[in-house]
C-alpha cells in the first residue's frame, strides 16, 4: 500500500492511481465514517462516499500537513460530507410532504426521518454547552428570526448574542478536539 505523500503527490498530478490508492487505504474509514452520520439514510452513504473523494480530488491542493495529518483531513471531509448530505436530505424532505416520506421508509413515528436525525446530530454537537446556551444556539440553528429577535428572547443585546456565540462555538471546538485526539490515542 503507498504512503499519504505518494497519494497526494499523485492526486496532486491528476493521475487516478493515487485516488485507487486513497480508496484501497482509506475507503473503509471513510465509508464508516459516513454509515455513523448517516446510518438510517443507506440510499445516500455511497453518493456521500463518493462526494468524499470528489472533494478530496477537487481540494488536494488545499491539505497542510502542517495542520493534520492527511488521514485525518480525509476523514473531516468525510465527517462534514456526510453532515451536509443529512442537511441536503432534511431540506428536501420538508419540501416533500412528510406523510409521503413515511410510507416510502416505513417508518413509524411521529416525526419525519430527517428531523429525527437533525435532533439526535444537533444534540450531539451541543452536549458541550450548558442548558442556556444550549437553547440559544437551537434558536440561532432553527429560527429564521433575526439575530436581534433571538437576543431580545434571551434577554441579550445583539453584542452580548454574537460574544456567547462565539464562545460557544470555541468551547463546542476544543470539546471536539479534545474528543479527537483521545480517539488517536
Amino acid at each position: 500500500m503507498a504512503d499519504d505523500k505518494w497519494i497526494i503527490k499523485t492526486i496532486k498530478n491528476r493521475n487516478e492511481q493515487g485516488l485507487e490508492e486513497l480508496i484501497s487505504k482509506y475507503g473503509r474509514l471513510l465509508k464508516a465514517i459516513i454509515q455513523k452520520h448517516l446510518y438510517a439514510l443507506p440510499g445516500h452513504q455511497d453518493e456521500c462516499l463518493n462526494d468524499v473523494f470528489l472533494a478530496v480530488w477537487n481540494n488536494i491542493d488545499q491539505y497542510d500537513p502542517s495542520k493534520a495529518s492527511f488521514k485525518n483531513w480525509v476523514a473531516v471531509i468525510a465527517k462534514y460530507r456526510s453532515i451536509n448530505t443529512l442537511k441536503k436530505y432534511r431540506n428536501e424532505l420538508n419540501t416533500v410532504g412528510w406523510e409521503e416520506h413515511l410510507e416510502t421508509q416505513h417508518v413509524h413515528n411521529d416525526k419525519p426521518l430527517s428531523e429525527e436525525l437533525w435532533e439526535i446530530q444537533l444534540e450531539e454537537l451541543l452536549a458541550p454547552l450548558n442548558g442556556k446556551d444550549r437553547i440559544m444556539f437551537k434558536d440561532i440553528f432553527e429560527s429564521k428570526d433575526s439575530t436581534e429577535v433571538i437576543a431580545e428572547k434571551h434577554d441579550l443585546t445583539t453584542g452580548a448574542l454574537y460574544s456567547r456565540f462565539s464562545r460557544g462555538k470555541s468551547k463546542i471546538r476544543r470539546h471536539f478536539e479534545k474528543k479527537g485526539e483521545s480517539r488517536n490515542e
